[in-house]
């Protein structure tokens, strides 16, 4: 932001702008251009490393306003790209040899189990034959059991047996029962044991069979793009992060003097808050206003003959108001009868920084 230290005592004609055949003579003022040092950023001044009237070289810190937790950011977001730059490494390097070594020891071993069940099962299925007949055996004296039960009860209810020999018959009864379900717990034991541990082995082989396969491939290409798209975003949060770390240092955009200052170490800021004023060096230029029925002499990059307390050197037009100002009382002429002026600025060197703001110039403007 830039920002124009005017004095707006221009005089004109008699007193500041006069004329001959040749040449119109303005009388103006030497300004300097002024950048302003503005915070980007909130927070507290924890350094301030310049002071008013003091030179500074473009880039120079001027203050500094505590960053600890936004450098707590990027430490953390540069440990995300580098873990996901070895990731994306490893994909493109491809399994190691110890890696596919080691999968294909998984897979035999996996093998050599599902065929050491496989060849059990033949076994297996004996027992499982072995439990049906334990199975159909209970049954069978289970249902003879019940039949004698029922034969015993009805001759109880006919008081032909007594209730000791009735008891006997239901001791008889749940004896058989129990002897029936555990013979079918057994069955159903053996059926599933030979079923699930074939079925198990099957599927560890299918998963250590396919991981091989996998490694000996290496990573799809569509891994890959995924993998350096996802470092990409990361790359760029952390970029971001590092680009508002360094707003918190407030530095001189030009080479030139701190004219003011307006925080102190300690200060509290907000974003946007006006830092310190710097005064461009060798940047400076002649403000004076030019009556309007002399306009059409003057261009932009016209070279002009200026005097100064330095002698006499030649500026440059760089600026041509769009509007024309009104001239006060005080400052008109006889000669000047619309009283009416159009500012201008007038650009000249100043190598040695002597020239200073509010220092008087005359500009001649040729007539011919």
């Amino acid at each position: 932001m830039k920002k124009l230290l005017i004095v707006l005592t221009v005089i004109l004609i008699l007193s500041g702008c006069s004329s001959n055949s040749e040449n119109l003579t303005l009388k103006g003022d030497i300004q300097n251009i002024i950048i302003s040092s503005v915070s980007e950023v909130s927070g507290k001044i924890v350094k301030m490393n310049k002071q008013q009237g003091e030179p500074v070289k473009k880039g120079d810190i001027i203050a500094t306003i505590d960053n600890t937790n936004q450098k707590y950011l990027v430490e953390q977001l540069q440990a995300v790209v580098d873990m996901k730059k070895a990731k994306l490494k490893e994909l493109e390097a491809g399994s190691r040899p110890e890696q596919i070594e080691q999968a294909s020891a998984q897979v035999a071993a996996f093998k050599a189990q599902l065929d050491l069940l496989t060849a059990e099962s033949e076994s297996d299925s004996n027992s499982v034959s072995i439990a049906q007949d334990t199975v159909n055996s209970a049954q069978t004296n289970y249902d003879y059991i019940k039949s004698q039960y029922v034969t015993a009860l009805d001759s109880y209810n006919e008081d032909i047996i007594s209730k000791s020999d009735l008891d006997l018959a239901v001791y008889k009864l749940d004896t058989a029962e129990n002897q029936l379900d555990t013979a079918n717990r057994q069955l159903q034991s053996a059926k599933i044991k030979s079923h699930q541990g074939i079925v198990a082995a099957q599927a560890n082989y299918d998963a250590a069979n396919a991981q091989l396969k996998l490694l000996q491939s290496g990573a799809s290409k569509e891994s890959i793009n995924m993998a350096q798209a996802d470092l990409n975003q990361s790359i760029a949060q952390l970029s971001q992060a590092q680009n508002i770390l360094s707003k918190y240092d407030i530095t001189a955009l030009a080479d030139g003097i701190i004219i003011s200052k307006n925080f102190e170490l300690g200060d509290i800021v907000t974003s946007g808050a006006n830092i310190a004023d710097v005064a461009v060096s060798n940047d400076i230029y002649i403000l004076c206003y030019i009556p309007d029925k002399y306009l059409d002499k003057i261009y932009y990059n016209q070279e002009l003959n200026v005097t100064t307390s330095q002698g006499t050197q030649t500026g440059r037009v760089s600026y041509i108001s769009l509007t024309h100002e009104y001239t006060p009382k005080d400052e008109q002429s006889t000669s000047d009868s619309k009283h009416t002026a159009t500012k201008i600025k007038i650009a000249i060197d100043d190598v040695d920084g002597i020239l200073k703001s509010g220092m008087t110039a005359e500009v001649f403007v040729p007539l011919n």
